[in-house]
């Protein structure tokens, strides 16, 4: 089942478990009856018709992951109950805080948890000023961590990179006095996240890391769908290497100015390069490094990856002769 949720909602600010998560998933699903017979273009004329709303859901359908264990989705509803979400609506310069749910009841033995949702959830869910995400339910509710979950929804269906701040993106997470070092942040948060979506076989993504000076401030990360066309394309590669060579070739594409001619005259360099390790964040070096050191920025640049790709080979050569 396809599920659709503003933009807004997709990045506000508030930390979760994974069985919140789900719980929130669910919440969103009972959502969609009043986007029945809207089409994606009318979305932006939608007005919340909810007000503080009683829900009730399976508790099996919250435990998608075998386990019977109903304490665990008692425990996420109360420590919903505690969960601040926060979020900024630019256009309307208001600022929304609010639990998520409220009046949690489980009749043991029932096989189902009752609870009250705010009205200011719903409001955020049907405020589609900034866009809206679409996602799968099922894909939502069968990912490990709240994390992997976030980052689908966020880059699910998304043709182009998109960039956030890291204190942004630790915001959104609900970690910012969690990880001081943005390389824990990453290892912690965005590598498991990455790793999840690849071992789903849903769209994955890759990203780079940019800097001011030598600390990390931004990551821009790179949608990919790995399908069976990009297979057909990619035929000898990895689905690691598959998101790579997507990603270069948007990377050139959007960010570089590159005309789809000019990548296709160079496929086999970018297709080599691809199979260079964490190939993306190399390239956004050399091209800062293009930029400084070349009026010829293209040319500089296939000439660099050409380079990076002969000194891999040469040191996969070294390694096997050891």
């Amino acid at each position: 089942m396809e599920l659709v949720q503003s933009f807004l909602l997709s990045v506000t600010r508030v930390k979760l478990s994974v069985y919140e998560q789900r719980i929130i998933t669910r919440i969103v699903e009972h959502g969609q009856k009043a986007l029945q017979g809207y089409s994606r273009a009318q979305l932006k004329h939608i007005s919340n018709p909810f007000g503080n709303e009683k829900i009730s859901v399976k508790i099996r359908y919250i435990l998608t992951d075998g386990t019977k264990d109903y304490a665990k989705v008692v425990t996420a509803c109360k420590a919903l109950m505690s969960r601040q979400f926060e979020f900024y609506d630019p256009n309307t310069k208001t600022y929304y805080t609010d639990t998520v749910i409220h009046n949690v009841l489980h009749k043991e033995r029932s096989g189902e948890v009752e609870f009250m949702v705010s009205r200011i959830f719903f409001e955020v869910m049907f405020n589609f000023s900034l866009g809206y995400k679409n996602y799968d339910l099922e894909t939502a509710l069968s990912l490990p961590t709240p994390f992997a979950v976030r980052m689908y929804v966020l880059l699910n269906n998304q043709d182009r990179p998109l960039t956030w701040s890291v204190e942004r993106l630790k915001e959104m997470f609900g970690v910012s006095d969690k990880y001081a070092q943005t390389a824990d942040f990453i290892k912690k948060v965005i590598e498991p996240s990455r790793k999840a979506l690849l071992a789903a076989s849903v769209n994955n993504f890759t990203y780079t890391r940019i800097y001011d000076g030598q600390k990390v401030v931004k990551l821009q990360f790179f949608p990919v769908k790995v399908d069976e066309k990009a297979r057909r394309l990619f035929p000898d590669m990895s689905k690691e290497q598959i998101t790579q060579a997507v990603a270069i070739r948007m990377y050139l594409h959007d960010d570089l100015g590159f005309t789809q001619k000019e990548i296709g005259a160079n496929k086999s360099t970018i297709d080599a390069f691809a199979q260079v390790p964490d190939a993306i964040t190399h390239l956004y070096t050399i091209a800062k490094r293009a930029v400084r050191k070349s009026a010829n920025t293209k040319g500089y640049i296939i000439s660099a990856m050409k380079s990076e790709v002969k000194e891999w080979n040469e040191a996969i050569k070294e390694l096997r002769k050891g």
